[in-house]
């Protein structure tokens, strides 16, 4: 069976980008159950203070909203194609989907690598790793494949059943709103953290831009494979190296005056933008092949 945003890409050219009315449906669906769900789980810890521990607590839960979000896009929209497929958690394995695995392990090195390389060698910030630095490196790969319990909750709705549904849309359009709604669907919760004390607003600030351009490094590995599954990958490598990177090689973020730390951020931007686009291009030309 073809894959929906192949599909939809290879025809781009000779049909009307707008979607279809089960589309529309899905899509207004999947919004509006998933904003429902999200002010269910973080609405009573606005409400009553919670601290970033009680935040947390619910990270778990809240990343599987998405999943569950689709899968009732599916059914109240009538979909009729299967919903393993539509969210593309099939196929799981193919020569593509882990070639791509690979290619997203390497992106998610070099973004950090490079990224701390130009930090430190600007001066913005000073190499400075912290006392188990080199101890945490083999568990680096260990904690994103545990953090896939989670991501891949966030990954069946985005980029697996969304993905599928914005394809006549084409690649990059799709791409950017997907991760636009992506990122303000994490502000209730980043929020959150710095209503706790937990985060400074210009690191909820920063983080938006992170998941704005990275999601489309996430679509990238989506549209490539065929699958979800590199994408839940590539999320999970991005949660386990970036914060590594940022955490344990360098000056900590906190500590920076605010002139370092946008400094800082705008390096890493650069260079995540410079893998997103090199990534889109990659996947859509692999949806043209």
């Amino acid at each position: 069976m073809n894959d929906p945003v192949r599909t939809a890409e290879a025809s781009a050219a000779v049909t009307s980008d707008r979607l279809g009315l089960v589309d529309r449906r899905a899509f207004a669906w999947f919004l509006g159950v998933l904003a429902a769900l999200t002010t269910a789980v973080l609405a009573p810890l606005w409400l009553t203070g919670a601290d970033a521990d009680t935040f947390n607590a619910v990270v778990p839960a809240l990343s599987w909203a998405p999943a569950l979000s689709a899968l009732a896009a599916h059914l109240l929209a009538r979909r009729r194609a299967s919903f393993i497929r539509w969210a593309a958690i099939r196929p799981f394995a193919s020569r593509r989907i882990l070639g791509t695995w690979a290619l997203m392990l390497g992106v998610f090195l070099v973004i950090p690598a490079a990224s701390t390389g130009l930090g430190v060698a600007t001066g913005v910030v000073a190499w400075q790793p912290s006392a188990d630095a080199w101890s945490l490196v083999p568990l680096i790969l260990p904690f994103a494949l545990l953090g896939l319990l989670t991501v891949t909750g966030e990954e069946i709705g985005w980029r697996g059943a969304l993905q599928s549904t914005l394809a006549p849309w084409g690649a990059f359009r799709a791409s950017a709103v997907i991760a636009l709604l992506w990122m303000v669907w994490h502000l209730p919760l980043t929020l959150g953290y710095a209503s706790s004390g937990d985060l400074a607003l210009r690191e909820v600030g920063a983080t938006s831009i992170d998941l704005l351009i990275i999601g489309f490094v996430l679509s990238a590995a989506r549209i490539m494979s065929s699958s979800m599954w590199p994408a839940a990958w590539a999320h999970a490598l991005m949660n386990s190296t970036l914060v590594f990177a940022e955490s344990a090689l360098t000056t900590p973020t906190r500590e920076l005056a605010d002139g370092p730390f946008w400094a800082m951020q705008a390096i890493t931007w650069a260079v995540a933008a410079l893998a997103a686009l090199a990534t889109m291009l990659i996947a859509t030309r692999a949806t043209r092949s």
